[in-house]
């Protein structure tokens, strides 16, 4: 039975005696409403993101933003909103990782070429809690922390409105990138959905139920409240594993496996003679897909007038995702299978069960001394638990256990804001605008330990074969569980005071400024501003611009994580450590503490609005110093020389959080729409958005002192990282979507193209090895070291367009939609692949022997076409 903290049992309590109330609540109906464009696509949508001074039109606000009706949302067929996102907005990105526990099921977006930790989420303008999930794999946002998209229905989003700009001054920090804002329903009546799809290739089956209801609440009132639940089946886009599974056969006695490609079917030279069990395993060993998933959320959204200019307001909800992933195949033949146990080898799978929980309150007024203003609390709780199944402890032998719960974590905000604003009238002109408000915040986290199963080393060896008598792996496969010495709970909290000035200086020149002080508990204080302006050139044309600096403190699991592994190198234990910078073993390697990393954004951009048409030209810079990143991992005899010499034995490679880099990212966003009306053929929008950004690096810490001294050379930040921070996310994104609509017809033709990307494959290929691997391929090769023959081979992904097509047809209340997400079946290039040729080379591809034929960093997924059917009602 998992854990349950206090503070989710407190807001789930909370939560279920809403819905007790609400239950008891008749239901009013309220007539459809009709459908909203798409997004970028009406000028005269209202948003309320970016301004303390009330909402504005989109072409009227001072700083670009994206609005997306939750119409437009909906109408996809996606079941997570980040998905939904990627196609509607232009310079937002997510991979679709695989293979990573509990991180599949939460995202790392990038939003203008940065990563998750720019980037901050709102909802109804309150700040929306993180995971405490430190991104530890080879994917988009390593290094960093995300937030979970899935717990809050779509159903209860009346629009998502995205901020491309830096807010740190007006919102505090993490607002690097800029901020999306996921605004709820307030509306009264009903409506309910049911969706389900699959993956024309015969899997990857899906289903979705949601439903909301808005009764009034008093007579100015609303309490809505909205419910989901998904279930999502796997896809599976591996090959087979053509490797040798089992122990071969000599004179001697048993052989150790090959881990080549085709050693076990013949194509390549097997170790010893081949077992009779190569020609009849089912070879189908490996998973590369979407996981599977159940999940269910629910949200409340509530306000109501007390009288005398008071308004009461409260929103929350809670979650839970239930998933499975899975680990890379142990062959029969490998040391860590317990032959007794899984005589076939087996593929570990990783549970994981993500909860989380959200209440905020509030009250605003109006007649305090002149003052408009809002008291608010917002407390918000993530929770990730992990097991894993079909596995093994190899160091417990036959008696070893097959599942453990391997530990999870816990991170915790509380947030306090009060925002007052006034107006004061000016002579000969505009009022004055002010804003000011404080914020306290406190934040929580906290690493729970697995069973001891999870990670005892119990001291039984080797049982059988060519290493026989020798130390097992100890902890479960393939990863060891959270030790107690790894647990721990940190907290810290913080202080902020903010103004904000804004004035129409004339009736063409709009100008505002910000200044914000902020102290953390543990990094201190940070001063940030914003100065944005908007100049009316003409009735149809408008300039925009803004400058201003950022700020973001490292999130707490990003300083505090930790986390362990042990393999055997040589017969001897060796440990690879994810340590925190204030370990003693990091700071013998040179870690030193974090620090918050300091921005400054430039955005300039130019607005046309026309009758029919409207166009928006922005271009930005953004430059970060001291960017967070996680380090190189460090591994060399003299290092674990070094760290037995202090007191450490037994260490083979270590990593830490560092403040390794300065970046320099420039962009141009642009989007336009276009309405033309065809007569007794309906009417057609036409929306395109298009974004161009590249992040250069600026400075690379040098490689640590201690480090040095020993004569290694591995830099703090290697090529790899450097690469995926560079070139993971697509550099050019475009989007053109066409929508035609007449009487009860509508038809949604998108299309998305992204840009290639990159990643290195390589990091010492020999020239042999190069001219194996790289015909047919494009690569980029850069030496090893310098002056070194041997290369570091980094493959480029071509640019690909997916187009996604649906129909939908209003009958009265309901709507029918149906349609294909990848319509044309587009799958991006393969990895570089293992061959006869390569195994000659001594190599294998960079395909996991043949397994993984598709990048992880593939912006748009791996899976290819679906297919969907939805029906909406509304009372």
């Amino acid at each position: 039975m998992l854990k349950e903290t206090v503070q989710v049992r407190c807001i789930r309590a909370t939560l279920v005696g809403s819905s007790m109330l609400l239950s008891h609540t008749a239901v009013q109906a309220a007539p459809p409403t009709g459908d909203t464009p798409a997004a970028q696509a009406d000028p005269q949508q209202v948003v309320v993101t970016g301004s303390r001074f009330g909402s504005r039109m989109v072409t009227e606000a001072a700083t670009p933003i994206d609005v997306i009706p939750a119409t437009e949302i909906a109408r996809g067929g996606q079941l997570q909103l980040q998905q939904s996102l990627r196609t509607l907005v232009p310079s937002f990105n997510v991979s679709a990782p695989a293979t990573t526990g509990a991180l599949d099921f939460t995202s790392s977006p990038a939003l203008r070429g940065l990563g998750p930790g720019e980037l901050l989420l709102l909802v109804n303008g309150k700040r929306r809690h993180s995971t405490g999930m430190l991104n530890t794999s080879n994917v988009l946002g390593r290094g960093d922390v995300g937030y979970d998209f899935s717990a809050i229905p779509t159903a209860a989003l009346g629009r998502v409105e995205v901020l491309r700009d830096g807010a740190s001054a007006q919102y505090g920090a993490d607002a690097i990138a800029g901020v999306i804002n996921l605004v709820l329903d307030r509306s009264l009546g009903a409506s309910a959905s049911v969706m389900t799809g699959m993956n024309t290739h015969g899997d990857g089956g899906m289903g979705e139920f949601s439903g909301a209801v808005g009764v009034p609440w008093g007579d100015d009132g609303v309490i809505r409240t909205s419910l989901r639940w998904q279930k999502k089946h796997a896809s599976n886009r591996a090959a087979p594993d053509t490797r040798q599974q089992y122990f071969g056969a000599s004179g001697t006695g048993p052989r150790p496996l090959s881990g080549n490609y085709g050693s076990g079917t013949g194509l390549t030279p097997s170790s010893g003679t081949l077992d009779p069990r190569e020609a009849t395993i089912d070879r189908n060993l490996f998973v590369l897909g979407e996981a599977p998933m159940d999940s269910w959320s629910m949200f409340v959204n509530a306000e109501r007038g007390l009288g005398q200019g008071l308004q009461f307001y409260a929103f929350g909800g809670a979650s839970r995702v239930d998933g499975d992933t899975p680990g890379f195949y142990r062959r029969a033949g490998q040391d860590e299978v317990v032959r007794a146990i899984y005589p076939d080898g087996f593929r570990p799978s990783f549970g994981a069960r993500l909860d989380n929980a959200s209440l905020t309150a509030g009250l605003r007024g109006e007649a305090f001394a002149s003052f408009a203003w809002d008291l608010s609390s917002s407390y918000g709780v993530s929770r990730i638990d992990q097991t894993v199944a079909n596995s093994n402890n190899v160091s417990y032998g036959a008696a070893s256990p097959t599942a453990a719960y391997t530990g999870g974590t816990r991170f915790a905000q509380w947030t306090n804001n009060l925002d007052v604003t006034r107006e004061f009238a000016m002579a000969g002109g505009a009022p004055l605008k002010l804003a000011m408000g404080i914020e306290y915040r406190k934040e929580y986290f906290e690493r729970v330990a697995g069973d001891p199963d999870s990670y005892l080393n119990g001291n039984v060896p080797i049982l059988n074969g060519p290493n026989a008598g020798r130390p097992a792996i100890p902890g479960m496969q393939p990863t060891p569980g959270v030790t107690p010495q790894d647990a721990l709970n940190q907290q810290r909290h913080s202080g902020a005071a903010y103004a904000e000035l804004q004035r129409q200086l004339t009736e063409r020149w709009l100008l505002g400024g910000t200044l914000r002080y902020e102290h953390f508990s543990d990094f201190g204080p940070s001063r940030t501003f914003k100065l944005a302006s908007r100049y009316r050139l003409s009735d149809a044309w408008a300039l925009r611009g803004s400058w201003s600096s950022g700020f973001r403190a490292p999130n707490l699991a990003q300083s505090f994580s930790s986390s362990s592994n042990t393999t055997f190198t040589l017969g001897n234990p060796v440990t690879s450590r994810l340590l925190p910078v204030d370990s003693p073993i990091a700071a013998l390697l040179g870690a030193s503490a974090l620090r918050p990393e300091r921005s400054h954004d430039l955005s300039l951009g130019a607005v046309y609005t026309g009758a029919a048409l409207m166009v928006a030209l922005d271009a930005y810079q953004i430059a970060i110093n001291d960017r967070i990143a996680l380090s190189s991992a460090f591994q060399d005899t003299r290092i674990s020389a070094l760290l037995a010499a202090n007191g450490y034995p037994g260490v083979g490679a270590v990593s830490y959080m560092t403040n390794a880099i300065d970046t320099t990212t420039r962009g141009i966003d642009v989007t336009a729409s276009y309405r033309l009306r065809l007569g007794a053929l309906g009417n057609l929008l036409v929306s395109a958005a298009a974004n161009h950004n590249t992040t250069d690096i600026d400075h690379v810490a040098p490689t640590p002192a201690p480090l040095a001294a020993l004569g290694i050379t591995t830099p703090l930040y290697d090529l790899t990282q450097q690469v995926r921070l560079t070139d993971a996310s697509p550099r050019n994104k475009f989007v053109l979507g066409l929508q035609w609509k007449r009487n009860a017809w509508t038809v949604n033709f998108n299309n998305t193209h992204y840009g290639e990307v990159a990643v290195l494959q390589f990091a010492n290929a020999n020239p042999a090895q190069v001219a194996a691997l790289t015909p047919g391929y494009q690569v980029a090769l850069r030496p090893t070291v310098p002056g070194s023959a041997n290369a570091q081979i980094i493959q480029y992904f071509d640019a690909k367009t997916v187009s996604d097509l649906n129909l939908s047809y209003q009958l009265g209340q309901a709507a029918l939609t149906v349609g294909s997400n990848n319509l044309f079946d587009v799958y991006p290039d393969r990895n570089i692949a293992s061959s006869a040729a390569t195994v000659a080379a001594g190599t294998n591809g960079a395909d996991n022997a043949g397994t993984i034929p598709y990048p992880l960093i593939s912006p748009f997924g791996y899976t290819g076409r679906t297919i969907y059917a939805k029906l909406d009602y509304r009372f």
